[in-house]
């Protein structure tokens, strides 16, 4: 294989090179500097820049109706096409020498947002700088004024919505109010209530009074049965043998008649009475009958209370389920009502505390000023570019 010859390369010989033609480099050197010089100064135009802070703040009063917008949103809602066609009229940009339009508008801005912040940084360039202040302070006031305005209605109309609502819900409210209250007064459920159990505890009294007669029953069956059978052992009549010398009259007579026969005093004669234990025991089984008879006709009467308690005592029992149920469903109803006459209220008076107390929402904080000096070209900077690339350029072609 051939060798490869490496060919050393001395420094020295390249700086003689740069020496012998340092006028190529220096030329070029100069030709670089100057153009830049030339353009920065005569060809570029100035651009001044101008900022705008705005806060963004959250609403002091939570409304469920009206979206809080982010600060993210906010960003977005500053390029509003509405918003730079009313600027552009209003400072006149779309006439002669500068016509600028919508499109110009937004390449000329740039929006940041300060980390941890709540603020909005609206930053604009352009080559006026009258000009640049105006145009960034219009646009951010038409930008604040233009979405309080959009907040407002959105409220306002909510407002004029749910007021609505809030009186057809306020008028059913009042009609279930008053026919709950209508109906507690002619259809009380406690006044049911109260009558069962003032018959509940007639009935309790008269069972207990049926137990006690019937108690009684058997008593005085078992009485009776014994008081029959007692008579039956009785003789009703007794017949007593007796001698008329006993006879108290016949005593008498005796006296009176000296003559008579002396055996009349051996006569006697057959009386007959009443057996008192015989009579006795009629006039106790005849107590006996009474008593039987008067507690049958109680049980009786107590057995017809009892079961015209009992078909009563159903009856109320079933109006007070059917009173119950449309008392629930009235109460159902007055509590939804309720509900939502107080949702709705709520509403309406956190839109009016927004209507009144939100608006700084979106505040300007800091107004761009009129910039002195311009923040591009940097002409020094451009020189002393254009000096260094000229000056490698040199070195190159030399």
């Amino acid at each position: 294989m051939p060798e490869i010859q490496e060919e050393e390369i001395d420094l020295r010989e390249y700086i003689n090179v740069l020496l012998k033609r340092k006028g190529v480099v220096i030329l070029i050197f100069l030709i670089a500097v100057i153009a830049a010089a030339l353009v920065s100064y005569f060809y570029l135009k100035p651009v001044y820049e101008a900022n705008v802070v705005i806060a963004v703040s959250k609403p002091k009063i939570k409304n469920s109706l009206v979206d809080e917008i982010s600060i993210e949103e906010y960003k977005n809602l500053i390029k509003d096409i509405e918003i730079e066609e009313e600027l552009i009229q209003k400072l006149n940009l779309d006439k002669p020498p500068i016509e600028v339009t919508p499109y110009d508008l937004e390449r000329m801005i740039a929006i940041e947002l300060p980390k941890g912040t709540n603020l909005i940084i609206m930053s604009l360039q352009f080559s006026n700088p009258k000009l640049t202040k105006d145009i960034i302070n219009t646009w951010a006031t038409l930008f604040v004024e233009k979405n309080k305005r959009l907040y407002f209605n959105e409220v306002k109309k909510d407002k004029i919505n749910i007021e609505e609502k809030l009186k057809l819900a306020e008028q059913e409210f009042f009609e279930i109010e008053e026919k709950l209250i209508k109906f507690n007064e002619t259809d009380n459920v406690e006044t049911i209530e109260s009558k069962i159990k003032y018959k509940m505890t007639r009935m309790s009294s008269f069972e207990s009074r049926l137990i006690e007669i019937q108690l009684s029953l058997e008593k005085e069956n078992a009485k009776k049965e014994q008081i029959v059978a007692a008579l039956n052992e009785q003789e009703k009549v007794l017949k007593l043998n007796k001698s008329v010398v006993d006879d108290q009259f016949f005593q008498q007579l005796l006296s009176d008649v000296s003559d008579a026969n002396l055996e009349i005093a051996n006569l006697t004669y057959v009386s007959e009475v009443t057996n008192p234990i015989y009579y006795n025991l009629a006039q106790q089984l005849i107590s006996t009958n009474i008593s039987i008879n008067s507690l049958i006709a109680e049980e009786n009467q107590l057995k017809k209370n009892i079961d015209d308690f009992n078909a009563s005592l159903e009856d109320l029992k079933k109006e007070l389920t059917e009173k119950k149920l449309i008392l629930a469903q009235l109460n159902r109803e007055y509590s939804a009502k309720e509900k939502l006459y107080n949702n709705f209220y709520k509403q309406v008076e956190e839109l009016r505390l927004s209507s009144a107390g939100e608006s700084d929402l979106l505040k300007i904080t800091s107004l761009a000023y009129e910039p002195r000096e311009p923040i591009k070209p940097n002409k020094k900077l451009n020189i002393l570019i254009a000096g260094v690339l000229g000056l490698f350029v040199g070195i190159f072609v030399a």
